[in-house]
């Protein structure tokens, strides 16, 4: 059982939860919901203990797990007792070798090899991600590395598992296993709090819904109670659709000024490969590019800019053959982890990072566009996932680059930043560029997109 009651938490001066009181049971599923920024990560990184102890946070209040208050506890011990699931997986790493992560805890812990050997026999028969086993983990896509971190979490044995926006880099096979795995869990009597902006994938699992709003708990809702909700109310609330959105944009179109003649790279797995042999694609269009996790995607979007070595293209643009070189030239890109592409110390100077001359009234514009203007003095490190995600975005809108990529770029977003994001793209999309998108997020691109490519 978890019982918060009265919880206050400061980052310095800045108040980011407010009074927050829930109680959680055994083998219940918790959702805190809401708006980027309004604080639920805080409130996850309080209970696993992370907040206080790491972050510096100064608390106030209680936070009661397993009837042992966090305060009274050292961290190894709140860890023997609560798992967590970061929003970026890559936070969560020890090792290189992918087995050898998944053992890790359990070595830690002293346990025997054959039950260390049980416990992966037993995950496995949960989770049918054998082909995971014995992999580079820098090799691995964004969805496989956040499916390693949950059956990390699920070999610990740990009685309550906190996850901040789980599915954020999932395709959709990839979060029906997600979904299977926290119903499992909660069949064994694991307490499950999810932070999570993507929501249909919980709606059959979750017993409460709690929506944080500039860090108080603004509604709470029985299951029931939100189901009945409408596609309008959710939206009002800035929350994301409770049904499986299908995509509604059509296949690639016309032929165009941007030519891939041949796009060849080969993966480590020798029976794998990228191939792709005239496609084209037109300036002044917005395409999306969808595939389940490990397709290649990302890759496809590190060779067209050119900072693949291993890859190798025929690309032409308005009948002129383009160099590696000359398409890095002409290029942004907004990273899956937006953490390695932010710098400075302040959100406005990110967006004139390496641009001469900014367009100073452009920039405050997107920023704007983009709620961020009353954080332009803050430090890009201290915002949240979503924060950091549309900063990295209004960079990449103040250059004035040809080719254009985002790679997830709503991963972590509420509805209404959504909505903006898509609204500040079309926006900027012109006859003299060419954006592409990499997304599993259906919504999004059904709003933004106007010509899908699958992989």
């Amino acid at each position: 059982m978890v019982e918060i009651k009265n919880l206050i938490l400061n980052y310095g001066k800045e108040r980011v939860l407010d009074n927050i009181s829930v109680s959680i049971d055994n083998g219940e599923c918790v959702l805190f919901t809401g708006k980027s920024g309004s604080g639920k990560s805080s409130l996850v990184n309080s209970i696993n203990g992370l907040a206080q102890r790491y972050d510096n946070a100064k608390t106030r209040g209680e936070i009661i797990i397993d009837n042992r208050n966090i305060n009274d506890m050292e961290l190894y011990q709140i860890s023997m007792i609560i798992s967590t699931v970061f929003q970026n997986p890559k936070t969560y790493f020890f090792n290189v070798n992918t087995t050898l992560e998944l053992l890790f805890y359990l070595e830690n812990i002293r346990l025997s090899r054959e039950e260390m050997d049980k416990r992966l026999k037993e995950m496995l028969e949960v989770f049918d991600i054998k082909e995971l086993l014995n992999r580079d983990i820098f090799k691995l896509s964004g969805g496989e590395k956040q499916i390693l971190c949950i059956a990390s979490s699920y070999i610990a044995g740990s009685k309550i598992i906190v996850m901040d926006e789980p599915s954020s880099n999932l395709d959709k096979e990839s979060i029906d296993v997600l979904k299977n795995m926290i119903a499992i869990l909660k069949k064994k009597g694991v307490s499950i709090i999810v932070a999570e902006h993507r929501i249909y994938y919980l709606m059959d699992i979750i017993d409460h819904v709690y929506l944080i709003d500039d860090g108080k708990i603004k509604k709470e809702f029985s299951k029931d109670e939100f189901k009945k909700l409408s596609k309008r109310k959710l939206n009002d609330l800035d929350l994301r659709d409770k049904d499986v959105t299908e995509l509604k944009v059509s296949s690639l179109g016309d032929k165009g000024e941007f030519e891939i003649e041949k796009l060849c790279y080969k993966f480590q797995s020798k029976d794998r490969s990228l191939a792709l042999n005239n496609l084209s694609f037109k300036l002044g269009k917005i395409y999306g590019i969808v595939g389940l996790n490990g397709r290649g995607k990302s890759t496809l979007l590190r060779s067209l800019i050119g900072v693949e070595k291993n890859s190798e293209e025929i690309v032409y643009f308005k009948g002129k053959k383009l160099s590696k070189k000359e398409r890095l030239k002409n290029s942004s890109l907004v990273m899956q982890d937006v953490n390695h592409q932010l710098f400075t110390d302040q959100v406005i100077n990110e967006l004139s990072l390496g641009i001469k001359n900014i367009d100073k009234e452009k920039a405050e514009t997107i920023l704007k566009d983009l709620g961020l203007f009353d954080i332009k003095e803050k430090h890009p490190m201290s915002l949240s996932g979503g924060e950091k995600q549309r900063v990295a975005i209004a960079s990449v809108l103040c250059k004035d680059s040809t080719f254009i990529y985002f790679d997830e770029p709503t991963s972590g977003m509420d509805y209404s930043n959504m909505i903006k994001i898509s609204d500040l793209i079309k926006k900027y999309k012109s006859n003299d560029k060419i954006i592409f998108i990499v997304s599993h997020d259906y919504e999004f691109l059904n709003e933004v997109a106007d010509a899908i490519y699958e992989l």
